[in-house]
């Protein structure tokens, strides 16, 4: 409905201009009024400007073709002695056309041109007595009283400047709803991006939350239903563990569902402080761990803290499931500007210990090492796993930066001194 309203109103507009065009041409072309002869009509300019006109009706499909039909119709009036004002505001809405469909440069030399042919024109009807204008004589013309010709050159300028005028302006119009249309494509890439990067994290902390307490799961499970006939001692202590670890799998899930209702809740997840609480978790289900804390302790940036403890926990349940011996160590780095976690696993009793270990780490979905990787990058941080020779060890090595942007740009500015 609105493409066709605005449709129908640039036809008015076109037809609007084509009337206002014609009657400024050719009504008060062939009227002459003379003191001793009143008011006469000349038919040959009124014909000369009629043309002129209807000339004037293709400038918008062909307004260079237009223009020059124009300047051949005042040349021809010359000889003719019908060289009068509608010819000049013809070549004036001419060059109103042209100047508005080009360059500015172009524009220019253009309306300079026709500008200066109109003068010469006028100066030549003037001197050889053929000008027809209101007024009667040149001498006593209204177009001839600021000096011949004036009036036929400010015309056409006066059409070329608005030309240029009108055109600059829809430029500056076409590039401020361009900017404001790729204001909004990047507006909507942005949000899709920003969707995607919390689906991302979403399934990343549901992956951590869940991943290890439903293997706990899954292990104890299958051991309560072979023993539970034989040991049943057994089978019962499995199934406590089973019932512990989905108490604390509904325990998490509902911290990650409060932080999705209100991110600002999201620093309360915990971090390294509950390290002891996580290797106290593996060693109760089989897994003996050893801790070793080297450096200073200092405070880390929440962020930072927490991917660390995410990502001890997610290389303990690889090295529980997947390790060849129930045993893993945890170093903590404590460097200047930058935390070390390095998680090692013994992984012996193949030929290629290392392709033992990825085949293993392979049989799995693959989630938890690219989401170790994600979550650290996602601190500007840099992840690295591989089998050590040195140590016969699978090793996942976390280096995490604890110094933020904004205490770089804190640093980076000039101290002041007393």
């Amino acid at each position: 409905m609105s493409r066709v309203t605005s449709t129908t109103a640039r036809r008015v507009r076109a037809v609007c201009g084509h009337v206002v065009a014609t009657a400024v041409v050719v009504l008060p072309a062939g009227v002459h009024t003379y003191p001793e002869q009143g008011v006469v009509w000349d038919l040959r300019v009124l014909v000369l400007n009629a043309a002129a006109a209807a000339v004037l009706l293709a400038r918008r499909r062909a307004p260079r073709a237009v223009l020059a039909v124009i300047v051949v119709l005042a040349l021809v009036s010359l000889p003719l002695g019908v060289f009068n004002a509608g010819v000049s505001v013809a070549a004036a809405v001419a060059t109103y056309a042209v100047t508005l469909r080009t360059t500015r440069t172009r524009a220019t030399v253009t309306t300079v041109a026709v500008a200066a042919g109109m003068l010469v024109g006028a100066w030549v009807a003037v001197d050889g007595h053929t000008m027809s204008n209101p007024g009667g004589p040149a001498e006593h013309s209204r177009w001839a009283s600021d000096g011949p010709g004036a009036p036929h050159m400010l015309v056409v300028l006066l059409g070329g400047v608005l030309g240029d005028a009108i055109r600059t302006q829809r430029a500056h119009v076409a590039a401020i709803t361009e900017r404001a249309e790729r204001a909004e494509r990047t507006r909507e890439a942005l949000a899709r991006q920003r969707v995607a990067e919390d689906r991302l994290a979403i399934a990343r902390d549901l992956h951590d939350v869940v991943a290890h307490q439903i293997a706990v799961i899954n292990l104890h499970a299958g051991v309560a239903s072979a023993a539970l006939r034989d040991r049943p001692d057994d089978a019962e202590k499995s199934l406590v563990v089973v019932r512990d670890s989905a108490r604390t799998v509904l325990a998490e899930i509902g911290d990650l569902l409060a932080t999705l209702r209100d991110p600002s809740t999201a620093d309360a997840t915990g971090g390294l402080a509950q390290l002891d609480d996580v290797v106290r978790d593996f060693q109760t289900h089989g897994l003996d761990v050893t801790v070793c804390t080297d450096g200073d302790v200092y405070e880390l940036p929440a962020a930072v803290d927490v991917t660390a403890l995410r990502v001890v926990a997610e290389a303990l349940t690889n090295a529980h499931k997947h390790g060849s011996e129930r045993r893993a160590h945890v170093q903590v780095q404590y460097l200047p500007g930058m935390l070390r976690i390095t998680v090692a696993n013994p992984a012996a009793g193949h030929d290629d210990p290392s392709a033992a270990l990825s085949d293993a780490l392979a049989l799995g979905t693959g989630n938890g090492l690219t989401g170790m990787r994600e979550r650290v990058e996602s601190v500007r941080g840099t992840l690295s796993t591989g089998y050590d020779d040195g140590s016969g060890t699978w090793q996942v090595v976390a280096d995490l930066p604890t110094v933020t942007r904004a205490h770089q740009r804190a640093d980076a500015r000039p101290q002041e001194h007393p």
